[in-house]
C-alpha cells in the first residue's frame, strides 16, 4: 500500500466495497479473496478482490468478531483466504435507519 502524505492521492482515494457492489439479491453469497490487511487504531480495512475488481473492505465489529470466533487468530491471518459475505440489512446507529451491509458469512 501507498504511504499517505499531503503530496500525492495516492492511499486516500480508495475504492470501498459496498452492498451496491456485490452482484445478486438480499441474502445471496458472493466470495471475495483478501489480498492484504490495513489496521489503524481501531479501524480495520481488508484490501480484497471481487469480480477482478480490488476494493477496500472496511470492517465492523459484527465481521470482526465473526472472524475471530471462526478461527483468525490474528487480521494478517485473512490474507490469501476466501471470504463469503451475504448482503444483509442492518440499522444505521447514526440515522437508526435500515440500510444495506455487507455481513460474513463464512470463510476458507
Amino acid at each position: 500500500m501507498s504511504e499517505t502524505s499531503s503530496e500525492s492521492w495516492d492511499g486516500l482515494l480508495k475504492n470501498y466495497l459496498k452492498a451496491e457492489h456485490v452482484v445478486g439479491d438480499l441474502g445471496s453469497e458472493a466470495v471475495i479473496v483478501c489480498i492484504a490487511v490495513e489496521v489503524v487504531e481501531d479501524r480495520m480495512d481488508l484490501i480484497i478482490e471481487y469480480n477482478m475488481k480490488k476494493f477496500n473492505f472496511t470492517m465492523n465489529k459484527t465481521n470482526m468478531v465473526f472472524l475471530k470466533e471462526h478461527g483468525i487468530s490474528k487480521p494478517s491471518d485473512c490474507v490469501g483466504k476466501k471470504i463469503y459475505i451475504k448482503k444483509s440489512v442492518a440499522t444505521n446507529p447514526q440515522t437508526r435507519k435500515e440500510v444495506p451491509t455487507l455481513r460474513i458469512s463464512r470463510i476458507e
